[in-house]
Formats: structure tokens, sequence, C-alpha cells
């Protein structure tokens, strides 16, 4: 728990030192990207550091491309 608070915390450090330099500029744009990386960063920092099960990203491929597939093997008759 503690490491997950530390993880959020280094996390909030960077978006307060970043983030009002790109309000002042008036970035709106680079703000959301911004926000989106750290966020998604802290995200699976926070994984990371408790060691949770996090499916690999290869699972997501093949759910999407295994009806693709099927649908190509019925097309062509194989």
């Amino acid at each position: 728990m503690l490491l997950s608070i530390a993880v959020v915390v280094v996390g909030c450090l960077m978006g307060v030192i970043d983030l009002p330099k790109l309000f002042k500029r008036k970035e709106w744009k680079e703000i959301m990207v911004y926000s989106f990386l750290l966020l998604t960063g802290i995200f699976f920092g926070i994984i990371a550091v408790n060691l949770w099960e996090f499916p690999s990203p290869l699972y997501i491929i093949i759910w999407i491309y295994k009806p693709v597939n099927q649908l190509l093997a019925y097309i062509t008759g194989s």
C-alpha cells in the first residue's frame, strides 16, 4: 500500500511541476496528452509495484483477430 501511495505522490509531483507551464501557455492538446500518459503511467506503476496479475496485450490481439481469422477461413474455404 505504501508503494502505491509513493507512485501516486511521484506522479502528482510530476504533474505539479509540468502542468502549470502548459496551462500558462494555454497548450490544451498537450495538457490532454500529458495528463492521459501520466495517468496511464501511474495506473501501470501501481499494478507493477503491487505485483498484480495483468493480462498480456497478446490476449487482446488474439481476441480481436480470432473472428477475423475464422471469417477469412470460411470465405477461402480452408
